[in-house]
């Protein structure tokens, strides 16, 4: 997710020679292959000052993520609750690593794969339901772990016509799809003064982790498409189209 950070706000121009792009303080080759590996590199190197920012890009610091709310209805086996999560904050993204960028010019597609050791996130929940047919009505904090992430960044290029006659390149479309490896979750007060309810209740909720993250799962990615969208609409409109598409 976070390779989609520093694509979109550090600058791509075209370079003096015209098989190579500018990246940064990385000259990148055109050619597909040389291109993918030469954009990951350079990620790799920017992706550690994204918590901080990068002033001499004009990047602010990116960590920690603000995802405004979440909601989500669950309603298999054993647990049928509503519950929504707000002011949720997320730190670890600037420790990712891109394991892999695919370029296809044709396509007008690029795609990287990277791994990210592990995300936390704290904010408010709310939750209303049944689990193992008692009734729970619970709000407080929250705080999850999300550890060994696999996730896929595709990003669909476009063209933006320009008055010049030069078309700036556009994002088309931009979509984050992740695998966790495991993760833990305890939600606070979940009844009350009642710790002892409340830890066994916990421990069911990460003994059954898998559950949780598939239903938390696509609302968190569509957030993250959501705020990284308009990141990228707005830096892409700056950069020149025929500086990466081959038509």
């Amino acid at each position: 997710m976070w390779f989609v950070v520093c694509l979109v706000l550090v600058p791509l121009v075209a370079g003096a020679e015209k098989d190579f792009i500018n990246f940064g303080e990385f000259e990148c080759p055109r050619e597909e292959k040389a291109l993918g590996r030469c954009l990951r590199d350079a990620l790799n190197a920017y992706i550690p000052q994204l918590a901080t920012g990068v002033p001499e890009y004009g990047v602010p610091p990116c960590e920690p993520l603000i995802v405004p709310a979440l909601s989500i209805q669950q309603s298999s086996g054993p647990i049928s609750v509503r519950s929504s999560y707000s002011n949720v904050t997320v730190k670890g993204p600037s420790k990712m690593r891109v394991k892999d960028v695919d370029v296809n010019t044709q396509l007008h597609r690029v795609v990287a794969r990277l791994y990210i050791p592990d995300l936390q996130m704290t904010g408010n929940y709310r939750v209303t339901g049944k689990l193992l047919m008692l009734p729970i009505d619970g709000q407080g904090q929250f705080a999850a772990k999300y550890g060994d992430i696999d996730a896929t960044v595709t990003i669909i290029l476009g063209r933006q016509p320009r008055p010049t006659g030069v078309d700036a390149l556009k994002c088309e479309d931009l979509a984050v799809s992740f695998h966790v490896g495991h993760a833990t979750m305890k939600l606070g007060n979940l009844f009350g003064a009642d710790d002892e309810f409340s830890h066994s209740l916990n421990q069911f909720l990460n003994d059954n982790w898998q559950k949780l993250i598939e239903e938390l799962q696509t609302p968190m990615e569509v957030a993250l498409r959501d705020f990284l969208k308009p990141l990228a609409d707005h830096t892409f409109a700056t950069l020149n189209a025929d500086d990466i598409l081959s038509n």
